[in-house]
Formats: C-alpha cells, structure tokens, sequence
C-alpha cells in the first residue's frame, strides 16, 4: 500500500499554496515553489521539526522561529521581503514569501562572472538595502543583527529585499535566553536561500585577495573560500572558539565591538551593529571582495578589530565616504542609517562623479 504523502511532500496545500519542487537546502530546511489557486508563484521555507530534533535543538529553534515569524509578520515595506504566512505544525514550520527567481544578492555576485557589479548597480541596490534597514531601525525599532548579502533578496522587478529576522531584537533589548544560546544560535539559524543555494560557479579573488564567500555560521567547520579553486578547511574548535567570542551574526560582518569581550552582561542591541554590516555590504557589491577576511577566523577577528581596510580604486568620492562612515571603528562616531541615506545617492557614480559629489567636511552631520 502506498504511504501517505508527508505535509511537506510535493502537492500538498500548505496555507492555501500547493506545494510544488524544491528549489532550495538548508541544513534543516527546504525551500519549495508553490503556487496559489490563481497560478501565482510563491517561496515556502520548511523547517522540518525532525531534523532540529536530530541536531538536538529544538525547543531553542521552535522559540526562535516563533519569534522570527512574530517580527517578520509586524514588518511592511517595499524593502522589506513580506512574509505572506507562517504556518506551525507538529511537523514542521512554514514560512511563506514572493518567490524571487533572481536569489539573494550573493546569488547575484556570483553568477555574473565579474569581481564586482557594475557601479550604478551596486549603488541601486544599495541604496534599496538602506531604505530598508532606516525603516527596520526607525519605524520598527529592530536591529536586524544579520545583514549581508545572502540575506538580500531580488524579486522578480528587480527589487532588493531584506529578509532572515530570526535574529532580530528591538533595539536595547535583552532576552535571557540570550545568556545562555548565542553560541548555539549561529548554528541553528539559516539564511532564506533561493535557487543556485549550493551549485554556485567560482569566483576568484581580484583585488585584495579577500575572497567572496558563504558563510551562515560560524560554527561551520567548513568555510569554502573561493580563491584559486581551494577549499580552506578550519578545524571544529577554532570555528567553536570563533563563535564563543561573537555574538549571532556571520564573522566577515560582525562589527569590532561585538568581538570585544563584554564585561557588563551581554551586548545589547544596536543600529550601529547593523551599520557596521552594511559598509562590508557595500564594499563587497563594490568590488567582489570581503573588506576583512582570512581563512584562520581568530586572525579574521583580530583584523575586524584593527579595523583597517583598502579603499577600492576608482569607487569616487561619494562611495568612499559611506565606507568610511559605516566601518568607523567607535561605534559614537559610526554613521546612522539617517546618515547614510542622506548621502547613499552618491555610491555608484565612481569617479566621474566625484565633480557632482559634496566634500566631506567634519560637521556634514552635526545638529
């Protein structure tokens, strides 16, 4: 006799959307196509409780969908990927969300089989990802606490995205919870990724030697650093040793202060974290590379907090000015989204418009 067809089987209906291939992996999800009665297309995240159970996280991972589900519903903005419905059973949970055949802007960087995009497309989409996160940090009040850009989605207009809020906190919160499982958090959480998920073509490193790369956690032992065709291979303990030393957020965007060890309770939840993660954003659109990067995650560590990086060749004035403004090392003098989006229309000129771009002066952003 034939068994029964499981709730996430291909042709189930899951929140009124028959379920249909599998365009999508994580390391305990899948990622369906699915259609509604009228024929449009939609993305279904299926986080089977199964495989949470086999890892052993899952109460933590339950409460944390929850809580992703609970924040992504509250959220609405062009920018912002909307969450049509979540849908939790004793089986599994399901997000569902348009589905954006582009992928994530990851995705994007490395299909196009250049270092970087071209420079009024990275500043299109940046300034997209900007006015996304001035309405997470002042219209929602979150700290996203994981931009990059895998977790940057494209529609099928050509709209960024941001999506992935199951590390997203109002700003200043402290959950208890937070005390105990931001080591295990890392591991536990994944990016909503599109197709082309693990069948990406290479990508060599152009300009610094700072490779593109894939990292969702830290806990991996396994980052693959796209460099010449190796595969560097950390051992377990030093990505162990990575995360205890960082709070949940993938390395190559964690801003120096959350490295720090915190000797007054937890980090609490900050805009500038975020900003910090949107200047890597920017300088790895800009140029095909990570700002700070190294394959031995305590020397990665050590040079996010000397904090010291190249300005790319070429990018202009206006571009160079971000950058320096999101990955300023004190967090007082770091730029808010305010900052930032009032002088983003600038990225993507490069220097032919360094003429139509304001010079800098110290008190640009003064009351």
């Amino acid at each position: 006799m034939k068994a029964a067809p499981l709730p996430d089987d291909e042709g189930q209906v899951v929140a009124g959307y028959t379920l249909g291939s599998i365009v999508g992996y994580g390391g305990s999800s899948i990622i369906r196509r699915a259609f509604s009665s009228l024929g449009g297309i939609v993305a279904v995240k299926i986080v089977k409780h199964s495989e949470l159970q086999k890892q052993g996280h899952l109460p933590q991972t339950l409460k944390k969908l929850r809580h992703e589900a609970e924040v992504w519903g509250s959220l609405s903005h062009e920018h912002i990927l909307p969450l049509f419905a979540a849908v939790h059973s004793s089986y599994a949970d399901f997000f569902v969300t348009p589905f954006c055949p582009a992928g994530s802007l990851y995705d994007i960087l490395q299909r196009d089989g250049t270092p970087a995009l071209l420079q009024d497309d990275a500043g299109m989409m940046f300034r997209q990802v900007v006015r996304g996160l001035r309405y997470l940090h002042e219209v929602a009040m979150y700290v996203h606490r994981d931009i990059k850009l895998e977790n940057v989605l494209v529609d099928e207009m050509g709209v960024c995205r941001i999506g992935d809020f199951g590390m997203s906190k109002k700003i200043g919160e402290i959950d208890e919870d937070d005390l105990e499982s931001d080591v295990e958090e890392q591991n536990e959480h994944e990016s909503f990724s599109f197709p082309g998920h693990n069948v990406l073509p290479h990508r060599a490193a152009t300009f610094s030697g700072h490779p593109l790369v894939r990292q969702s956690s830290l806990q991996s032992p396994h980052v693959g650093v796209r460099h010449g065709g190796a595969r560097h291979r950390n051992s377990t303990s030093t990505a162990h040793l990575a995360a205890q030393a960082c709070q949940p957020g993938s390395l190559p965007y964690a801003s120096p202060e959350i490295l720090l060890p915190q000797t007054h309770g937890p980090l609490r939840p900050h805009p500038s974290q975020d900003i910090w993660a949107l200047g890597v954003l920017l300088y790895t659109l800009l140029t095909g590379q990570l700002p700070f990067w190294d394959s031995f995650e305590p020397r990665l560590q050590m040079k996010i907090l000397q904090g010291t990086f190249d300005i790319p060749p070429g990018i202009g004035k206006g571009a160079e000015r971000v950058l320096r403004g999101c990955l300023e090392k004190s967090t007082q003098q770091r730029w808010s989204i305010s900052m930032v989006d009032e002088v983003a229309w600038g990225v993507g000129w490069g220097s032919e418009g360094d003429d139509v771009t304001p010079a800098e002066s110290d008190d640009e952003f003064e009351a």
